[in-house]
């Protein structure tokens, strides 16, 4: 299992945060990258996967990304970072 420091999992949050929306398909390896090193069962970021599935659900599954990551980093996850409405 990879771990990642502080400094390599801001460069991953960077990562997520530049995903340009449905259909990108960074979304799944970023996906996959954060399961393996957070060691997050495969069945934990479901709702992400199947929300980056849908045009209508893509932006929520960016968002609980960003913030597992932003938690896995002791921050304070943004909400304003997207907006509920979209």
């Amino acid at each position: 299992m990879e771990t990642l420091n502080t400094p390599q999992m801001s460069l991953f949050l960077k990562r997520v945060q530049q995903l340009r929306g449905y259909g990108d398909m960074d979304s799944y390896v970023l996906v996959n990258e954060f399961m393996k090193f957070a060691n997050v069962p495969e069945k934990n970021l479901t709702g992400i996967i199947e929300d980056f599935s849908s045009p209508k659900t893509w932006i929520f599954g960016k968002r609980k990304l960003i913030n597992d990551v932003e938690t896995m980093l002791g921050h304070t996850p943004d909400s304003e970072t997207f907006p509920d409405t979209i």
